[in-house]
Formats: C-alpha cells, structure tokens, sequence
C-alpha cells in the first residue's frame, strides 16, 4: 500500500448480477444493504472515493432492476462512492469479473457477489494483507446462507466451510471470485482464464498458476461473507451435475488424462465429498441449527447430490475430450501445476 496502515486505498468494487438473478431477491437485498453498511462504516478511512461497477448481461436483466434494489435497500450507495451500472452483453461470471478489472484505474480491485453480504470488518480485513508489498491477491471467507433443511443441508455438504472452521479455511489453497481482492494492474496481466469445457474452475486454476509462478497469495477468515443459498431443488441438480463436469475437467489436468483413470477418479470424488458431507452433518449439525431429526433426511439430500455429480463426471470423463489448458499471465506458459489445491 502506499498509504498508512489506518487508510484505505483508493479501490473499485466489481460486482456481477449475474447471481442476483438465480437466487430469490431478499438474499440479494441483504447482500446489498451490508455491503453498504461496510462501506458507511469505513467512509471516513478512504484514501478517496471508492468505485463501484455492478455488471450485468442486460439480455438477462434490465439496469431499471438493479437500480430499483439500490434506490429500495442501499440509496446511500451513490453518495458513498461513483456509482456504475455497466452492461456486458453475453458476458457470463468470470467474463464479468475479468471485464470489470479491464475498466479499473484504483490501486485495489475487489470482487463481491451480488449475493454475497459482507460482515463486520469485511473491508478492513480483506484489504490488510496488502500492507505487505508482496502480496498480489487475498482471499476472503465465504459461508453458505441458510434457512430450510434444504440449504441446511448444503451448508454443511458445500465446499464452503462453516463460520466455526476459521483455521481450516485459512489453511486451505483456494480463492473464491465471489470474496476477494487484487492488485489491479497484478489482475490485469492475469486475468481469470478462458476454460472450454469448465464452468466454476477458473478460479481454482488461476491460483495454482499464479502460485506456481511464485506470486504470493494469502487468505484470511476475518473478511467474511455470507453467500445465499441455492435456489431450491431444480437448480441444485443442475449444480450438481455441472459440479461433476467440472471435477472431470479438473482430474484431466490435475490427476490423469486417462479415461480410465478418469472414471475411477469419479468414485474417488464421489466417496471422499459424501463421506465429508455426512460426518459434518452428524457433527457439526447444531452450527446450522439442523435438528437430530432431519439429519437422516440431509444425509439422503447430501447423496442424491453427490451422485448427481459422480453421473456427471463419469459422463464427462466417458464423451468429452480435452485439449491442454490455455497460456496465462502476459501469454507466459503455465508452469507444472501443483495438486491439492482443489
């Protein structure tokens, strides 16, 4: 930072509709309206005017929506920072991020969700690591929203961790483009990857090459959000199985280019997410208020998602074929790529 510890530099908030879209709109709303909050909250420690850019396909959503929920939940917004509402037609979630960026100028970009709500201290904490000139991008921590059996169920079956598994998260090498910040010209030269053939993976492959290319990350659990839950049965399944395609996708580059060693990956994912999946609803099923009652009935919700995934991924890895990944960061060739960081 070229700034005191106690000030804020100057900082763009990228923020797709994309998910605002899917999910039902008080989680929206919410996400909004404390995302607000921090940024009243921190107004005063600016180093100037914060930027904000909600990005949205307007083939999908009409900007008119989007400035209804801000004039509805968060009217302060426009006095707390340069308010834009930015249309990117045809531009899907990674597209929108990358895109965003591309229109910075800050010293810091952020990237939230737009149906993401940040919680006290958010902001200070994301931002803090760049204190230390070495860092390029940190990593926040996300959790899953809940209010039915359903999303009880997915809070502790996702690969989002609980609020109570701080020190795990903090441990684990993944980046989530729902919660994170860059340094914007570091961003810049290495954007999100364009993946054929991946849908939510992006992420996980730029940090494993930035990594590798001895960039520094870190993540921290004091910036949380809190990410709706998913909209209900029909778009879990679809998740699933799109979860599965992706796993696939990830194994090709990462374990084996075998298509039998893809298939018996796929039992492998399979046996190790649902075997994670029931242990924390057995254990930890009171951080989500899921009653000793319903936790056989989550355990059943938590296989018919996970073997919605195994059928996409031994479909994935029986018909699709994959070429290598694409350059990155300045067209430099990626370095070999580490495992475990899925």
């Amino acid at each position: 930072m070229t700034t005191t510890d106690s000030t804020i530099p100057p900082v763009t908030f990228i923020i797709e509709w994309e998910n605002a879209i899917d999910v039902e709109d008080e989680w929206a709303k919410k996400a909004m309206s404390s995302f607000q909050n921090e940024l009243e909250t921190n107004q005063h420690r600016m180093a100037a005017k914060p930027r904000i850019m909600y990005l949205y396909d307007d083939g999908a959503v009409q900007a008119s929506t989007i400035q209804g929920v801000i004039d509805e939940v968060a009217p302060k917004l426009k006095d707390l920072a340069t308010l834009e509402i930015v249309p990117a037609p045809g531009m899907t979630y990674y597209k929108l991020k990358n895109f965003g960026v591309s229109r910075t100028d800050t010293e810091l970009v952020v990237m939230l969700d737009s149906d993401a709500g940040p919680q006290p201290g958010w902001l200070e904490n994301l931002l803090k690591p760049f204190a230390d000139p070495e860092i390029m991008a940190v990593g926040g921590f996300t959790v899953l929203g809940h209010e039915d059996l359903l999303s009880k169920t997915m809070a502790l079956s996702w690969i989002f961790n609980l609020p109570s598994e701080r020190t795990k998260t903090e441990k684990r090498k993944k980046i989530h483009a729902n919660n994170c910040a860059f340094r914007t010209e570091f961003f810049r030269r290495n954007p999100f990857p364009d993946l054929p053939g991946a849908f939510k993976k992006q992420c996980g492959f730029w940090l494993r090459d930035i990594e590798a290319r001895g960039y520094k990350y870190v993540r921290t659990a004091d910036a949380m959000t809190v990410h709706a839950p998913h909209p209900g049965y029909k778009f879990l399944a679809w998740r699933a199985w799109t979860t599965g395609m992706d796993r696939d996708f990830q194994a090709f580059h990462t374990v084996t280019q075998s298509r039998l060693g893809r298939l018996g990956y796929s039992f492998k994912f399979f046996a190790s997410k649902l075997s994670r999946s029931w242990s924390r609803i057995l254990s930890k099923g009171d951080e989500v208020d899921l009653p000793v009652w319903q936790r056989p009935i989550a355990m059943a919700l938590s296989f018919a998602y996970f073997f919605t995934a195994l059928l996409g991924e031994l479909s994935s890895a029986a018909t699709r074929s994959f070429g290598p990944l694409p350059k990155t960061g300045n067209n430099e060739p990626p370095r070999a790529i580490a495992h475990g960081h899925g």
